[in-house]
């Protein structure tokens, strides 16, 4: 399986509640930038969401490019969550590809999780990252790619 985990771009502090926040004029232009990219690269056969609204805006900056892509809601992506309940929801899909849409701390935090202790790397806003899961287990995972706005050519780590 491999897993694209995309971290939302920069969001803005004025909302009443973390789940409320939007991305900023230049985190809308972070993560259509990250969706043309990705597109050009890699197909997911599923999509999902964490249900903040700076994900929400996110997807749909990613949604003309994968029209055809289911996506859902989880609430298994949130910026607290457990990893233990991510992996759960990462391993219920049936798909082969996943694109995952989502937040620090449990984005940075998953990388180390899936691919072990001595990877220790932090996903800025609109970064993401492709992750090769022989199975959805904790330290079983090779991290592919890293990559960062603006351009994503840019190979941040790689094992």
């Amino acid at each position: 399986m491999e897993c694209v985990f995309i971290r939302h771009g920069e969001a803005s502090m004025r909302a009443n509640s973390d789940r409320e926040r939007c991305l900023t004029p230049g985190g809308l232009s972070q993560v259509k930038a990250a969706a043309t990219w990705l597109s050009a690269h890699w197909q997911p056969q599923q999509i999902l969401v964490s249900p903040y609204a700076r994900a929400q805006q996110t997807a749909e900056a990613f949604a003309p490019h994968y029209p055809n892509t289911n996506s859902q809601n989880s609430e298994a992506l949130t910026p607290d969550v457990s990893l233990e309940r991510l992996e759960e929801a990462i391993a219920q899909t049936d798909a082969e590809r996943l694109l995952l849409i989502g937040h620090n701390p449990l984005f940075s935090h998953a990388l180390t999780w899936f691919c072990g202790d001595e990877l220790r790397e932090v996903m800025a806003p609109a970064s993401m990252a492709l992750i090769e899961l022989p199975v959805v287990a904790a330290g079983v995972g090779r991290l592919r790619w890293l990559r960062h706005a603006p351009n994503y050519q840019t190979i941040a780590s790689c094992q």
